[in-house]
């Protein structure tokens, strides 16, 4: 998958199980601590191009929150392959990040 980081954050989102919308939106922003909030463009683009791409599917409300006018959504195996390689990728990528011993670089440096 090569899109931006939001489209992670969704399917890591729904890992835990089906949510809504809104829900998705609060649990990514509790997941990066605040520092990533999915607007209501870039998170219902998220859906849908997900969606069409076979990587989460709409579900029924779960138990106890039924007759609500929310749509709800969950991972497929498709999905869950998906972000197992995002994560993969990010794993790749943090570890080339990381200061290397006897490079002078100063652990945790940024540049």
């Amino acid at each position: 998958m090569n899109r931006s980081a939001a489209y992670v954050y969704v399917l890591t989102a729904l890992r835990g199980g089906p949510m809504h919308g809104l829900g998705i939106a609060e649990a990514v922003s509790d997941l990066t601590d605040g520092m990533a909030v999915l607007g209501p463009g870039t998170l219902y683009r998220c859906l849908k191009d997900l969606h069409d791409d076979g990587l989460i599917r709409r579900v029924a409300a779960p138990q106890g929150q039924e007759g609500a006018s929310r749509k709800f959504y969950a991972l497929t195996d498709l999905g869950r392959a998906e972000l197992a390689q995002a994560v993969r990728e990010f794993e790749l990528l943090i570890r080339a990040a990381r200061p290397r011993p006897g490079t002078g670089d100063p652990a945790g440096a940024v540049s």
